[in-house]
This record gives C-alpha cells, sequence and structure tokens, in this order.
C-alpha cells in the first residue's frame, strides 16, 4: 500500500527508481569515511560544539550568535521529533539559517532526518510528486521529509541495501543520482 505522503506518485518511475537504486548507490557519495566518521563524532561533542563542527563539515561561515541563541539552536534541535519539523521554524529567523542548514544539523546531530537536496526534490518532481526545493520555506522542507519517509515506507524488500548509513541518507543520495542519471 502507498503511504499518504505519495499520493499521486507515478508508480512507474518510482518502481524503476527503486530497481536502480543499488546500483545508484555504488556510484555516489556512500563511501565517504568522512561523511561517516561525522556521524559518530558529532555524538561524541556536548551543546554547541556539536553544531560548529557540522557548520565546518558543511563550509558554513561561522555565526556570530551569542550563548542564548546558541542555546536555542541546540534546545529547538534536541525537542524536534522525526518526522515532525515544525519546531524549528523559529530558527529561520536567524541570519543566514535556511531548511538546507537546518535540515544537516538535524541529519548529523539525529542520525535520521534527511538532507534537503535540490536534485532530490527535483527526482520527486520527476515521479509527479510537488516537492519544490526552497530552501526558506518550512512547508517545502516538511513535505520533503514526509515524502522520504514515505519512500522508505514503500521501498520494496532489498531495494535498501543495508548500510551503515541512515536510510533516509541512502534515499537522497539516491534520488540525486536517479535524476542525473542520462534519460532517452
Amino acid at each position: 500500500m502507498i503511504p499518504t505522503s505519495l499520493f499521486g506518485i507515478d508508480t512507474e518511475a518510482c518502481n524503476e527508481f527503486f530497481k536502480l537504486l543499488p546500483e545508484l548507490l555504488i556510484v555516489s557519495e556512500i563511501e565517504d569515511p568522512e561523511y561517516e566518521s561525522m556521524l559518530y563524532d558529532t555524538l561524541e561533542l556536548e551543546g554547541f560544539e556539536q553544531i560548529k563542527k557540522i557548520n565546518k563539515y558543511i563550509g558554513f561561515d561561522e555565526q556570530k550568535w551569542d550563548d542564548e541563541i546558541n542555546q536555542e539552536i541546540i534546545s529547538t534541535l534536541e525537542i524536534t521529533k522525526y518526522p515532525d519539523v515544525s519546531m524549528v521554524e523559529n530558527l529561520l529567523t536567524l541570519e543566514n539559517v535556511d531548511c538546507v542548514l537546518i535540515s544537516n544539523w538535524l541529519h548529523f546531530l539525529k542520525n535520521i532526518h534527511p538532507i534537503y537536496d535540490k536534485e532530490a526534490c527535483l527526482a520527486l518532481e520527476m515521479m509527479g510528486l510537488n516537492v519544490p526545493f526552497n530552501p526558506n520555506d518550512l512547508t517545502c522542507y516538511s513535505k520533503y521529509v514526509s515524502v522520504i519517509e514515505g519512500l522508505k515506507l514503500y521501498a520494496p524488500a532489498g531495494a535498501l541495501p543495508e548500510y551503515a548509513l541512515p536510510r533516509q541518507r541512502l534515499l537522497q543520495l539516491g534520488l540525486s543520482m536517479w535524476f542525473n542519471q542520462p534519460r532517452e
């Protein structure tokens, strides 16, 4: 049964994606020791030090936020429960913070949220789903999270190979690679 978040999906395109997913992952960034290290390194740090490490890894210029803002960021991210991302809306009011940055923070802090990715959104649109990439719109990011979760639930047995990475990451990488595949 198709999850409601996938209502309107082109099932043929989706099935093609799942059929190709294991091969797509082999040629993707799946074997990235630096990424895998980040998944675990951030868990060993405390408080805002985790955010600083993530920011450095993704190339986000360090902001001069005071301790109160730093604590608000950490507290907000800690209380955000997958797949609901509505709690992070207040973080979008901070200068230079968008849903891509927030998705990276959540991904590395919790190892479950998918990273918001333009190519993955375009792949979802190729499947007939309206999942626009708008880094400043929490509704778009929320829909992206919901659709990725729906794909995870809909995936046929064996479509998501066993890796030491979150399944949401596998789907995000696979969608990006699928979007970039040559088409006839």
